[in-house]
Formats: structure tokens, C-alpha cells, sequence
């Protein structure tokens, strides 16, 4: 019995040693294996870090890596909102880029490096627009006063005067203002402006009749059965110039007065459309039912040369409210050859004003008056 127990005792005690021995052997194992891993981590961590030349705030950080997929670790990464940094040779790894290395990469800690914010760049300030260029007056001109200070000056036409003064040198500034409110500065059948007044003064080629105008009324020139007819104050006016003429010797008579625009076109297109000698329809004076055409001796009164009784009307029509329409002296205003036969309508006032102040034309008498209606 005693035998046996000692051979047990024996075999126990072999085990024990053997039991030791192996423990002790996988010990120094460990210890090895955890100097290796050490020196490892001591040896990446060198070869991460930044020259001193280059030195740089580091900040290091440690993830904790979690083993997730790809896709899942990407879409849970927010995008960094891009900010403009100066261009680098080289830009540092991001985590995502770490993620998307070969296995055996993607547990090497990043180096996160602080990259100074960029200085930033004022905003270019923005050049003055230049004011727009003033109208520059011609040297005779300090100011506007010169203009200002007449009666017929329109504040609205300050820079047109101003322009064809410095256009036309040969025009005193009177004639430059009351030609600018007449329009008198285009080239005729341009800037054209409608007269819409019921009774219109002014017809020409820059002022014509609005489309449908008709006088408000119209009565026989002479007998009730008479085809010619004009305004109630033009007949009138007529009668009273034809009485005067009858005892100064001289007969007159009445061959053209009111058109309709529709006989103002016929004689327009079947004239030859000659501006200056046959007004287009909508700037005759005939539209307006105060213009007349005058017959004498021998025709068309004084269509063939000078006559006493066109001479006789040239010199007495304003005492009874008529003007002489075109005159030879006024063709670069009116636009119009000379018509002694034609005879228009303005009242007394009015003709006997431009009689007594040598105005030719009713352009220059509107220009000066540009407010002035007719009654």
C-alpha cells in the first residue's frame, strides 16, 4: 500500500515541475511578445511625426476603430464643409481615406495637422460709376440764365436749346428757344407730335391733326347751295376782308377751304407726294377748316407773279384776322414754297400782333407764345 502511495507522490511531484516549467516558458514568451509590440508602436509613432524643420501645432488623436463596413463608417462620416486653404504639396490622410486603404493599413493613427485659417481677402471695393456726362454749353454760354430768363423758355427743353445752340452758331439764343419749341430743330417729317387741341393753331411738318379730326363745324363760304365751306369765324372773317377789297377796287373769291383728309391724300398721291408744294394728309391747314385759297383776276391769285390785289391782301389780311400762310422769306421754316392764294385764319389778336412785331410765320409767333390757344 505504502508502495503505491509513493509512486503516486512521485508522479504528482514530476507533474508539478512540469506544470511549472511550461508556465514558466510561456511567460517569457509573453514578456518577448509584449516587448515586440512596444518597440512596434514606438517605431510607427517615429516615422508619423513631423520633421522638426516643418514644425507645425500637432494634434493627435487616437479613433476608436470600431470593425463596421465601409459604406456604414462613410455615410456616418459628415462631409467637412470646404473651406479655402492655400495649395499644399501634399494633403494630409483623412480618416475616410484610412478606411478605404488595403486591411493592413487601416489601423495606422492618422496625423491630424492644424492648418492656419487663410487670411481673408478684402473684398475689391467697387469703382465709383461715373456720373453721367453733363451737357457741356458752348463757351458763349456761362449758364442757363440766358435761356432761363426769356419768357418762352420750357424748363423740360433745357439741354435741347443748350445742343442746337452749340449745333448753330449763326442763331441768336431767341431763335434757338422759340425754334426748339417748334421743333425747328429736326429735319421735317421727323419728331412728328399730334395737335390734339379741338381747335389747333399750329399745323405743320413736325405738328399734324390727330386721325378722324374734323372741325366742330363748317358753314357755306358764300351761298347756302355753296360746296366750300370753312369754320363759322373763318366765313365771317372772309366776308369782312372781300367787303374791304370790293372798295379798294379789287374782287376776290373763295376756291379751296375745309378737305376732308380723304380729298387732302387724293391731291397728296395724285400730286406726286411733293412735300413743299402739297401738304400730306393730316398737315394741311385745310383739315382745320381755316384755311382758304384765294382767287383774283386771273386765276389763282398770284400763282403767275406779283398782281395789285395780291400785293392789296399781302398788306391788309391781318386787319381782318389773316395771315399770309408761306411766304418766300419763310420756306426754311415753314417747309412750304410761297403761296400768295393761301390765307389762314388766326383771329385778330393774333395777326395783329405778328403784324406790328415783324413775325413772319406762325411757327415763330407759337414759338414765342407756346402756351397761346386759339379762341
Amino acid at each position: 500500500m505504502r508502495g503505491k502511495n509513493r509512486k503516486k507522490h512521485l508522479y504528482v511531484g514530476k507533474r508539478s515541475a512540469r506544470m511549472s516549467f511550461l508556465a514558466g516558458i510561456g511567460a517569457g514568451f509573453m514578456i518577448l511578445a509584449a516587448t515586440v509590440c512596444v518597440a512596434l508602436a514606438v517605431f510607427i509613432m517615429m516615422d508619423y511625426s513631423i520633421p522638426a524643420g516643418d514644425a507645425q501645432p500637432v494634434f493627435v488623436y487616437t479613433p476608436q476603430i470600431v470593425e463596421l463596413p465601409q459604406a456604414e463608417v462613410l455615410a456616418a462620416t459628415p462631409s467637412p464643409t470646404p473651406t479655402p486653404t492655400p495649395a499644399e504639396p501634399e494633403e494630409a490622410p483623412t480618416y475616410a481615406d484610412m478606411l478605404s486603404e488595403p486591411d493592413e493599413n487601416r489601423f495606422i493613427e492618422p496625423v491630424i495637422t492644424a492648418t492656419p485659417e487663410p487670411t481673408a481677402t478684402p473684398a475689391p471695393t467697387p469703382s465709383p460709376t461715373p456720373a453721367p456726362p453733363q451737357h457741356q454749353l458752348p463757351a458763349r454760354v456761362a449758364n442757363m440764365t440766358a435761356f432761363s430768363v426769356l419768357p418762352f423758355y420750357i424748363p423740360e427743353k433745357a439741354a435741347i436749346y443748350a445742343e442746337f445752340y452749340a449745333q448753330r452758331p449763326d442763331l441768336d439764343i431767341e431763335t434757338v428757344v422759340w425754334k426748339v419749341n417748334v421743333s425747328l430743330n429736326h429735319t421735317f417729317y421727323t419728331n412728328i407730335q399730334i395737335n390734339h387741341d379741338p381747335n389747333p393753331l399750329l399745323i405743320s411738318p413736325f405738328f399734324r391733326l390727330p386721325v378722324g379730326f374734323s372741325p366742330a363745324e363748317t358753314v357755306p363760304v358764300n351761298s347756302d347751295t355753296c360746296h366750300l365751306r370753312a369754320t363759322p369765324q373763318t366765313v365771317a372773317a372772309f366776308h369782312s376782308l372781300r367787303s374791304a377789297a370790293w372798295q379798294a377796287g379789287f374782287d376776290l373769291s373763295v376756291t379751296s377751304a375745309y378737305r376732308t383728309a380723304v380729298r387732302q391724300n387724293e391731291l397728296w398721291v395724285n400730286g406726286g407726294r411733293r412735300d413743299g408744294r402739297i401738304a400730306r394728309p393730316y398737315h394741311s391747314e385745310h383739315q382745320t377748316g381755316r384755311a382758304l385759297d384765294l382767287w383774283g383776276p386771273t386765276g389763282l391769285l398770284d400763282s403767275g407773279g406779283p398782281t395789285p390785289t395780291g400785293l392789296w391782301v399781302g398788306a391788309n389780311a391781318h386787319y381782318h384776322g389773316f395771315i399770309v400762310r408761306y411766304l418766300a422769306e419763310t420756306t426754311h421754316i415753314t417747309g412750304y414754297i410761297h403761296e400768295p392764294w393761301h390765307i389762314t385764319y388766326v383771329g385778330l389778336y393774333i395777326s395783329m400782333y405778328m403784324h406790328n412785331n415783324n413775325i413772319l410765320s406762325l411757327e415763330e409767333f407759337v414759338g414765342r407764345n407756346p402756351w397761346i390757344t386759339l379762341n
